[in-house]
């Protein structure tokens, strides 16, 4: 695999700031096959479907319920220019049916970018803690809301996993109280350890789940594609809608290369490959960071995924680790940014691995693991 550097004057940077998958580690034979598969299609005088194209929702109701249980109708599926443009949709769609601002509660810390999608299509949102077991119901129970969007799968960023006990509580309440679950099925197809948890979507009884994934994090992000599977009724009416007025967003091309890695099994045997090395570099994180000598550090979100999250006791706030660590080449991200309250999650940093090398690793752990001990002694 081709290192994933930056290079700046006299210095090779390793960027380990999340959200950069494996992009290199696809076979160039299937990445190849897909493209040439996209320019043998025929030319046409027509417009796209705003949806999508039918043969990639075809493939993508295949893919589903491979993976997540569920085979919806491709009628219900709905193709997006990546997620925070899935969820602009959404909110888009809740603010025409409702005719006001949609109130969306997230999670805090959350997924930042879906977050500014959301309040650039007019929502309103409620920062929710997370737990250990995901978003806080109680707050939910509390506090009416139009929406809420969940990572239930691998909450990002602290990689919480809601437990089936608990995704059925939530399905309730939305159904009793008209609220719309949005999951975003982040990072599901990357678990490295537990037992697979179903979708939201696949024990969604009343209609209540509108269910998003891409292949941002499973491919390229630079290829801007997501999708959207509305329920039927009156919220999947409006999210239709919202599309079709946009109009088609995803070039052609790009949807029937997806499409052939679908249909040809490409996808499936590079997801299996990728899922190894993932699972490798983060057993040596794991192994690292237990014997870092760093008092009180934990990690945090490494039962799946493409990241940690290291957070540690002390002085050290993750803004003065990060410009330390990038003193020395290491480009890491502050947990902070993710927060809606700040202080709500303590000091860490958030550390992507998806597309470094063992010895970049090896090498950014030394540099984190050194700014958190020295920032830690010169404030303590």
């Amino acid at each position: 695999m081709v290192p994933t550097v930056v290079t700046g004057v006299g210095r090779t940077t390793v960027d380990c700031r999340p959200g950069i998958p494996a992009v290199t580690a696809i076979s160039e034979r299937d990445w190849r096959a897909a493209w040439r598969a996209a320019a043998d299609a025929p030319l046409r005088n027509a417009l796209s479907d705003p949806a999508g194209l039918p043969a990639l929702r075809e493939q993508l109701v295949a893919q589903l319920g491979l993976a997540r249980g569920f085979t919806p109708p491709v009628a219900q599926v709905v193709v997006a220019a990546g997620t925070s443009e899935a969820l602009s949709l959404v909110a888009e769609g809740l603010r025409t049916r409702l005719g006001r601002a949609p109130r969306f509660a997230v999670e805090d810390p959350g997924y930042r970018s879906g977050h500014r999608a959301l309040t650039s299509a007019g929502a309103e949102l409620m920062a929710v803690p997370v737990g250990p077991d995901g978003i806080d119901l109680a707050v939910l129970a509390r506090t009416p809301v139009d929406a809420v969007l969940v990572s239930p799968t691998h909450q990002y960023p602290l990689g919480s996993v809601m437990p089936v006990g608990r995704r059925r509580a939530l399905l309730a309440h939305a159904a009793a109280t008209g609220t719309v679950v949005v999951e975003d099925d982040y990072d599901s197809e990357f678990r490295h350890r537990g037992s697979p948890v179903p979708a939201l979507a696949a024990l969604d009884t009343d209609g209540v789940v509108v269910h998003l994934g891409g292949f941002s994090k499973t491919l390229d992000p630079r290829l801007r594609c997501a999708y959207v599977v509305v329920p039927s009724g009156p919220v999947g009416a409006a999210v239709l809608a919202a599309r079709t007025a946009r109009g088609a967003v995803v070039a052609e091309p790009v949807q029937v290369a997806l499409a052939h890695l679908l249909r040809t099994g490409a996808f499936r045997r590079h997801l299996g490959r990728v899922r190894r090395d993932y699972t490798h570099r983060r057993e040596r994180i794991a192994v690292r960071l237990a014997t870092s000598g760093v008092p009180g550090l934990e990690a945090r979100a490494l039962t799946g995924g493409l990241h940690a999250v290291l957070t540690w006791p002390g002085p050290a706030t993750g803004a003065a680790v990060l410009a330390r660590a990038a003193t020395d080449g290491v480009l890491v991200a502050d947990l902070a940014d993710y927060e809606t309250v700040r202080g709500r999650s303590g000091n860490g940093v958030v550390l992507g691995y998806g597309a470094v090398t063992l010895p970049e690793l090896d090498r950014a752990l030394d540099v984190v693991l050194a700014a958190v001990r020295a920032t830690n002694s010169d404030r303590g």
